[in-house]
């Protein structure tokens, strides 16, 4: 690649080269397995001037036409989109009919909660399965790819948006432009546009180099917001942390009259950003060197756990978990089978690896003396929820941030 896709500098340093991946959600049937598997390189490079961390193959157009993430299979994201909700409703709607606009909205899981509320809502999603599933839900949903000219249809038949929300959806997009023109166009003139993405910083410190993958294009600084919605007449002028997806923030947008200077928040996290390094070219050789060390580690313990006839599975089918099954080459001869809670991905095969994905009653009917926790970000949720198989004697081994057993 030949420049940030924010901030459009040519100052791009790869750091990271995870060789070649298959789509990170691109699970197989039986049928497809003895069939030949695309794989792109997954080469990471970081933009030096805004922290951007990108990269440059992505998935093809049609990809998100079927998907099988949905965030209410998770407790922990059920809490976190009912808080949104409150946020979303409390601070930023102030008439009644005003209209709150979510794109990438899923199975409509946080615009069910604000409509519990009696708030008005409308959800873009190009999935059409998962769309079905936000209209079971009541959501009225747009099937299509969100484009400027999407958004202009949008605002001519439903007005313009009070809040225009994405959440874990604008690090998926290549080609930000037009995605961002489009929310410009959308927004009210006193509208706020809210974001909710993986923060680079975490990325970075915990060493979770899972997090990349070709649907995750990028994983997003507080700078690289600042430097790439000013070229659309938006400005930052709050953020939040938060502890989802081993670690997120909220920034939340407005139309800039003036071009004005970030207010204090922004410029706190602006300035912690410089502080911690994260546009120095030797922060990530360390972060290489840690995620090389952390992968031979974890291969020690899986090999030590199997040369003592211990049998170990995986929890949790995630996108991310395939960037480190795959990079990490762990296998159904290391993990007899991954348990997920998502009933779209059971009976389905891992891509690249091509372990089997099965529902939470394997752990009942045909228990593992170890689980690894590919889903490492919501180790709390599955530790808590499988207390019964840790008291049985079962363990859990997490890879991230660094490997143990617990």
């Amino acid at each position: 690649m030949t420049e940030c896709r924010t901030c459009k500098s040519q100052r791009l340093y790869l750091f990271l080269e995870l060789g070649d991946h298959p789509l990170a959600n691109g699970f197989l049937r039986a049928d497809q397995l003895a069939e030949p598997e695309a794989r792109f390189p997954l080469d990471v490079h970081v933009c030096l001037d805004c922290g951007l961390i990108q990269v440059a193959d992505q998935v093809p157009a049609e990809y998100f036409r079927h998907y099988v993430y949905i965030p209410s299979a998770s407790d922990v994201m059920q809490e976190h989109f009912a808080r949104l909700a409150e946020v979303i409703r409390d601070r930023l709607l102030g008439a009644p009919d005003a209209l709150t606009i979510d794109i990438g909205c899923n199975d409509g899981l946080l615009l069910s909660f604000l409509q519990r509320d009696g708030a008005r809502t409308l959800g873009i999603d190009p999935a059409s399965n998962i769309a079905e599933l936000a209209r079971e839900r009541g959501v009225e949903v747009v099937n299509e790819y969100f484009t400027p000219e999407l958004a202009r249809a949008v605002r001519a038949e439903h007005g313009p948006a009070a809040v225009v929300v994405t959440t874990n959806t604008f690090h998926h997009i290549g080609d930000l432009d037009p995605f961002t023109l489009g929310v410009a166009e959308l927004l009210a003139d006193d509208g706020v546009f809210v974001v909710e993405v993986p923060h680079a910083l975490e990325l970075v410190e915990q060493n979770e180099f899972d997090g990349v993958y070709h649907e995750h294009v990028s994983q997003h600084t507080v700078k690289s917001f600042v430097d790439h919605l000013r070229l659309f007449g938006l400005e930052v002028f709050d953020v939040e942390r938060l502890d989802v997806h081993g670690g997120s923030m909220r920034v939340f947008a407005r139309k800039s009259a003036n071009g004005q200077e970030p207010g204090p928040v922004v410029r706190e996290w602006l300035a912690e950003e410089d502080e911690r390094g994260l546009f120095r070219a030797e922060t990530y050789d360390r972060f290489r060197e840690r995620v090389e060390r952390n992968r031979d580690e974890t291969l020690r313990i899986l090999a030590e756990l199997k040369q003592n006839g211990r049998r170990v599975a995986g929890y949790g089918a995630s996108a991310r978990g395939n960037t480190l099954l795959n990079y990490y080459d762990i296998g159904p001869d290391t993990l007899e089978y991954i348990v997920d809670r998502n009933p779209l991905k059971h009976g389905l095969f891992s891509p690249g690896m091509h372990i089997p994905v099965v529902g939470t009653e394997r752990l009942e009917d045909d228990p593992p003396d170890d689980l690894l926790l590919v889903a490492w970000n919501f180790a709390d949720e599955i530790m808590r929820q499988l207390d019964g198989f840790h008291r049985r004697g079962g363990r859990f081994i997490l890879p991230i941030p660094e490997p143990r057993i617990a």
